[in-house]
């Protein structure tokens, strides 16, 4: 719900308030909420983001967790594996 995603997005999981990229992939099972995930971001099954930035071609593996807050979302860097 509430979510802004581009051409080639494939969405298996849940997303809320978030901006999705193009190419974004997110996983069965996979939580989404409050998140910008640029281009070609691959967020594995059963992983868990609230108040991320990825860069491009990032890749959460399964069963991760990342949190920010609000005030200090967490960045991970392009090209990175989580």
């Amino acid at each position: 719900s509430n979510v802004m995603a581009a051409d080639g997005c494939v969405i298996e999981g849940e997303v809320e308030n978030s901006v999705l990229f193009r190419g974004v992939k997110v996983a069965k099972g996979a939580k989404v909420k409050n998140c910008v995930l640029m281009q070609d971001t691959v967020v594995g099954a059963k992983a868990e983001m609230s108040n991320v930035i990825t860069d491009k071609n990032v890749v959460v593996s399964e069963y991760r967790t990342l949190s920010g807050t609000e005030i200090y979302p967490v960045f991970v860097n392009k090209g990175a594996t989580v």
